[in-house]
């Protein structure tokens, strides 16, 4: 059975837990500071020993489909953990310890950036978050609380690689005339490629695609090279999507970008897509942890689940939404929108106008209150300008409507 990996503070023989204001390990008891290194560099030094006398057991059991078993380091309890997570917390003597075999050998994360954000700022953020919604039920504000909170270091996979794009569209401009309109057409070819970096994938089944993705961007200047030493007063988990699945996904963003980087070098009023083709260079793809603030509500019977980025403080999750309000509000850009239309165009136009801005303002405030959403680009992590190495244009036709029909 392997001995969980715990940190102990050198003064009081306390846990030490990683801290996000300080960027250093602190201990429980007595506030002592230690840095990442001094912490793995006790924690190797008390290995040593305890290898030297005969006390170490690298071995790891498992224990039934899916667990393994531990033994903490602090009371020798056994501790049984399912195969995907990686921070235990003791239920005899309550202190956290890492499960190393989860992140060790070829399984070993590359990279990682530590929290940058405590549990009190988490909830701060979420009070903050919810607080700017016009549309939120004001017994929401009032009876909503936090039923759980966590800290989680959620496993992603960061492809790397270059993208080529040899695209073909119908491109058109249109002319009005004061008795028809003139649309001419052009076949346009373009071919070109670009770099992408890091592109972000999270590799754990339990984290919601959309909560992920919806936290982004993290910045990724900031990954630091693994060590289990940011993982005490966290949870952590192993990867269980395989590299494969998740690349096929990433690659679908990388896609859209590339079109919408082709597509931007076409100088005419419409595009339509013909036909494109895509051909990837995949590099080396890492393997990093990335932290996250996990929260969940209760308000009414139903659970809310809020994600933060534990990184850069951005904040996401979907709100109910106050049925009065929204019909309110929607009344009054609806009303504003015919009686302008109406000066400006009589009855037809003020109809029309009112539609129209009822349905993107409707559209709006509700999107403003569930804004969670699969990413569908990659524009942040292109880190090269599009490079064409073909352009050309032909005119293959032009249409002409007669106005008075």
């Amino acid at each position: 059975m392997a001995e969980a990996v715990a940190y102990i503070c050198q003064a009081c023989g306390g846990p030490l837990a990683f801290d996000p204001e300080s960027g250093k390990l602190k201990c429980e008891y007595c506030d002592s500071l230690y840095t990442t290194e001094e912490a793995e560099k006790a924690y190797q030094e008390k290995m040593r020993k305890a290898q030297a006398k005969g006390e170490a057991n690298d071995a790891w059991v498992t224990d039934g489909e899916g667990m393994k078993a531990y033994k903490c380091t602090n009371c020798s309890a056994e501790l049984l953990t399912d195969a995907n997570t990686g921070v235990i917390c003791c239920p005899y003597c309550g202190k956290q310890t890492v499960a190393p075999t989860q992140f060790s050998g070829a399984i070993r994360p590359d990279l990682i950036i530590p929290f940058a954000n405590t549990k009190e700022q988490a909830i701060g953020k979420y009070h903050e978050y919810y607080n700017k919604r016009m549309l939120l039920p004001k017994s929401f504000k009032e009876s909503n609380h936090v039923s759980e909170i966590q800290g989680v270091y959620v496993p992603f996979w960061m492809f790397n690689g270059t993208v080529k794009i040899k695209g073909k569209y119908d491109a058109s401009d249109t002319e009005n005339r004061q008795d028809k309109e003139i649309t001419r057409h052009y076949e346009v070819r373009r071919t070109g490629y670009t770099r992408y970096e890091r592109v972000p994938e999270d590799a754990s089944k339990r984290m919601p695609d959309s909560l992920m993705d919806s936290i982004e961007p993290f910045e990724l200047n900031e990954l630091k090279p693994f060590a289990m030493s940011f993982l005490p007063g966290f949870l952590a988990e192993k990867f269980d999507v395989e590299e494969k699945d998740n690349l096929k996904r990433a690659q679908e963003r990388i896609q859209k970008t590339i079109s919408s980087m082709a597509k931007s070098t076409i100088q005419h009023e419409k595009i339509a897509t013909i036909s494109e083709e895509f051909k990837f260079t995949q590099d080396d793809t890492e393997y990093a942890m990335l932290p996250v603030w996990l929260l969940t509500t209760e308000w009414e019977g139903k659970q809310y689940k809020f994600a933060m980025n534990g990184q850069t403080g951005k904040m996401i999750g979907d709100l109910p939404i106050s049925t009065p309000k929204f019909i309110g509000l929607l009344a009054v850009w609806i009303v504003i929108a015919f009686f302008l239309g109406y000066l400006f165009g009589g009855t037809f136009f003020g109809i029309v106008l009112a539609l129209i801005i009822g349905i993107a303002s409707g559209t709006m405030m509700y999107g403003s209150m569930k804004p969670v959403a699969k990413s569908t680009s990659a524009q942040e992590y292109m880190k090269d300008e599009f490079k064409l190495t073909r352009k050309e244009e032909e005119f293959t036709k032009e249409e002409v409507r007669n106005k008075a029909n």
